[in-house]
């Protein structure tokens, strides 16, 4: 009986939140330097969206549609706490179609909230391999890099945006038109 309730327990799938979604991805830091420590969790979120849900002393924020998912291997967007202490929410397009990208928000906690500090996106042709791009933009500094096969300029970027505004619907808005090709 114990080895059978092992072998369950080991098969279970992670927790559901009480909303009834599936949470996707989790990493913890204390992106504010309070001394607590944050959770971040991704859960599946509107048509092809993901949510992502901050956690700190048991309240909790969403940001609705922060990232884009595919459902698929090579389409799941992933979290991370880079050696800087910032947050990485990574979407992506690895596995189906052409059209190959990977997309990095940075989020820090700068000016007493959650920002989205920089954007990194990288998309390619896998049949027009003369085809790609490069874009890195800081919003904390302004500046920015948009690297293409027709060569390097640096751009502007706008102010750092708070998380709690951010939705994916907003890169169009942020990143110059040579990112997407």
């Amino acid at each position: 009986m114990r080895r059978l309730l092992l072998v369950l327990s080991l098969l279970a799938g992670p927790a559901w939140a009480e909303d009834g979604s599936r949470p996707l991805w989790f990493a913890e830091a204390d992106l504010d330097g309070d001394g607590v420590v944050e959770a971040y969790t991704l859960r599946e979120g509107a048509e092809s969206s993901v949510d992502l849900v901050v956690t700190e002393g048991g309240q909790e924020r969403v940001v609705p549609g922060a990232a884009w998912t595919g459902g698929a291997f090579g389409q799941l967007p992933e979290l991370d706490v880079n050696e800087g202490g910032s947050l990485l929410l990574t979407s992506m397009n690895d596995a189906i179609g052409r059209d190959r990208w990977r997309l990095v928000l940075t989020i820090a906690h700068r000016e007493g909230g959650w920002r989205v500090a920089g954007i990194t996106y990288e998309r390619r042709d896998t049949l027009d391999l003369a085809s790609w791009a490069r874009c890195d933009l800081n919003f904390l500094s302004g500046q920015g890099v948009v690297e293409t096969d027709g060569g390097v300029r640096e751009v502007e970027a706008p102010a750092a945006p708070l998380l709690w505004g951010w939705s994916e619907g907003n890169l169009p808005e942020v990143l110059p038109v040579e990112c997407f090709g």
